[in-house]
């Protein structure tokens, strides 16, 4: 049988850790956040179309489409959509 490593940190090192920087372009990504029939998403380039049952977006890295019933949007600034209904499922293409 073999023998696991324990492997030792620092203190320091932790923390040096714990408190790095993130990535360059972590705050520029989409960020999506359901929660019952709210949906909130963040950092979208463009509504590319909004139609009844389905709402698609521009996204950094692709495009999201949000599918479901009774879809409206509450609430809408340069960069955060608030979506409302029963979202029934999305799709992501990378593109």
């Amino acid at each position: 049988m073999g023998r696991k490593r324990k492997q030792t940190h620092s203190l320091r090192g932790w923390f040096r850790r714990m408190f790095r920087q993130p990535p360059g372009d972590f705050y520029g990504r989409a960020s999506v956040y359901l929660s019952g029939r709210r949906m909130e998403i963040e950092q979208f380039r463009r509504i590319r179309s909004y139609e009844e049952g389905k709402l698609c977006l521009e996204l950094g890295c692709g495009t999201l489409t949000v599918y479901g019933d009774d879809l409206k949007i509450e609430t809408l600034s340069a960069r955060r959509l608030t979506l409302r209904g029963q979202i029934l499922r999305t799709d992501f293409s990378k593109e």
